[in-house]
């Protein structure tokens, strides 16, 4: 099969909106590289023979791991504030200064103070692109892709995860460092081509590059067409601003409050799914034996796989089958899969039953899990701020939903292991297996479906109440 470029305006469409979406989200690839870094790099620091630049003792490497989150916490008011401001392209690629430095402190690191200033500024950056990027994607994507497009987020972070997980252990420190700091300069040399969000030019009153970033990313489209698709989006735009987004105006109105509601509990389902501490302490938690031939490293890589491979498949299913039956499935099947493990290190702990012979059971539940999250909880509880959201308050809602995720993630990591300690591993995996089940029902009653529909019908979709309600609130 020749490979052709695309011709008609909507083959051009689509690729274009493929190739900037690719493109933001090579900042979410430096994401995944930073949150995978420590698992193949700290064993190297700490070992007293190993060869490395520095070594750290048990107190610098928590300090290490936990002040990547103080800069996740940090930054997303300040990103939220400079998308409205400066652009969401602009922000983006002036601050990608960010994470070049970070790797580069990490590249010449001589002691645990440039580790700390690394991954100080490695959080900054992730508060930023998290906060940032699934917006930009939301406001460039045709309806009938944009569930697609959406799902790149977490591809691309579950894409730099896998990397740092192939090749860390198997190259040399600083090897890693320069190899894995490559992607924020391939991020900034690619976004920089591309256009800005129309709909920023359009909250800003420029209309005129509106219709010009409107006109690549519809792919040269016929001038009639381009002008009812331009103001339509600046009669929505116009009316969404009306309140200057303030954060009272979040819940002002019946729309902004549920789709508030829904992105923040999204959030906070999809980090206690149990995702981020299973891959973090896999090697900790996992039987020694579960596996003869693989090791921790093996097995973190087939998790790794098992999360890209099926956010892939997901990119095919979500604009066909919709957003609630994907994310209804996925809760369900990962509160299985919990529920399973769960019982597993009940059975191996607090009672005298022999479960030598069903080490296998853990790992796999692991690997059931990361299919079905991936298929759905995963990527569409990442992506859906940039459906949900009016434009007065995306920027405010986009900062607080990036500190949820990055509390969630703080708080779990600080007590999986108490609670292993204190309560039993088991409590662990049932706690997340009745958050799958609770992300479970919410879908189904409460999660409004996106699928086709513009950004102004999604908010048409969110105001509107089965009881008579005061017209006023729902404007």
């Amino acid at each position: 099969m020749v490979f052709s470029l695309p011709a008609t305006p909507a083959e051009k469409a689509k690729f274009r909106q493929y190739l900037a979406t690719i493109s933001v989200t090579l900042g979410m690839t430096v994401v995944g590289e930073m949150f995978g870094w420590p698992s193949p790099t700290l064993p190297k620091l700490q070992h007293p023979t190993a060869v490395a630049p520095l070594h750290l003792d048990h107190r610098q490497t928590s300090w290490v791991v936990s002040l990547l989150y103080l800069g996740n916490m940090l930054s997303p008011i300040p990103a939220g504030f400079l998308m409205d401001r400066l652009g969401r392209k602009r922000s983006l690629v002036w601050l990608s200064i960010l994470p070049i430095s970070s790797w580069v402190l990490i590249l010449l690191a001589r002691s645990a103070v440039h580790l700390y200033a690394a991954r100080l500024l490695a959080g900054f950056w992730i508060g930023i692109v998290t906060t940032i990027s699934p917006i930009y994607i939301g406001e460039i994507a045709e309806p009938k892709i944009r569930g697609a497009l959406g799902n790149f987020v977490s591809l691309m972070t579950y894409s730099g995860d896998l990397f740092v997980y192939v090749i860390g252990p198997y190259v040399s420190y600083h090897a890693l460092a320069v190899i894995a700091g490559l992607v924020p300069v391939l991020f900034l040399l690619t976004f920089s081509l591309m256009p800005e969000s129309p709909y920023y030019f359009l909250m800003h009153k420029e209309k005129a590059k509106a219709r010009e970033s409107l006109r690549w990313f519809r792919g040269d489209k016929e001038k009639e067409d381009l002008e009812a698709e331009i103001d339509k989006m600046e009669e929505n735009v116009t009316r969404q601003m009306q309140n200057k987004g303030r954060v009272i105006d979040i819940f002002t109105s019946r729309a902004n409050r549920k789709a508030f509601f829904i992105v923040q509990m999204m959030a906070i389902f999809v980090k206690f799914s149990g995702t981020g501490v299973m891959m973090a302490f896999a090697s900790t938690t996992l039987p020694k034996d579960a596996f003869k031939s693989l090791g921790p490293s093996e097995c973190v890589i087939i998790l790794g796989l098992t999360w890209v491979v099926f956010a892939m498949v997901s990119m095919l299913l979500v604009d066909r089958l919709g957003r609630k039956i994907l994310l209804s499935f996925s809760s369900f099947g990962c509160g299985v899969a919990m529920l399973l493990a769960g019982f597993w290190f009940y059975m191996d702990s607090a009672t005298s039953v022999d479960v030598h012979s069903t080490n296998w059971i853990p790992f796999t539940s692991f690997v059931f899990h990361g299919i079905v999250y991936s298929l759905g909880l995963g990527p569409i509880g990442m992506a859906i701020k940039g459906e949900m959201l009016a434009a007065n308050i995306k920027a405010n809602v986009s900062a607080i939903t990036s500190i949820v995720l990055a509390l969630s993630s703080l708080f779990l990591n600080r007590i999986y292991l108490l609670i292993a300690d204190s309560l039993g591993m088991y409590v662990n995996y049932w706690m997340f297996a009745g958050s799958c089940f609770l992300a479970t029902a919410f879908t189904a009653i409460v999660v409004v479906e996106t699928k086709g529909k513009t950004l102004q019908e999604i908010q048409d979709e969110l105001a509107r109440n089965k009881r008579p309600s005061n017209p006023q609130e729902d404007s």
